[in-house]
């Protein structure tokens, strides 16, 4: 993993296929271990935007398979 353009509010990481896989099951940990009325306080994202960045996690992880 590289990070590069570091800014404030922005960064661009370059991460390994593996790397990628390891935080979308990370993510996927999370959704279902952490109960709903304690998800926002314990992670600081919702559900909805946990799930958002999973989905396109796993859809980068799935074109990078395609090449």
């Amino acid at each position: 993993m590289e990070a590069k353009n570091i800014t404030k509010d922005k960064m661009t990481i370059d991460f390994t296929s593996e790397e990628l896989s390891f935080l979308c099951n990370t993510i996927n940990e999370a959704l279902e271990a952490v109960e709903e009325w304690e998800f926002q306080t314990r992670t600081g994202k919702t559900r909805e935007q946990a799930t958002e960045v999973q989905t396109r996690l796993m859809e980068l992880l799935d074109e990078a398979k395609r090449m």
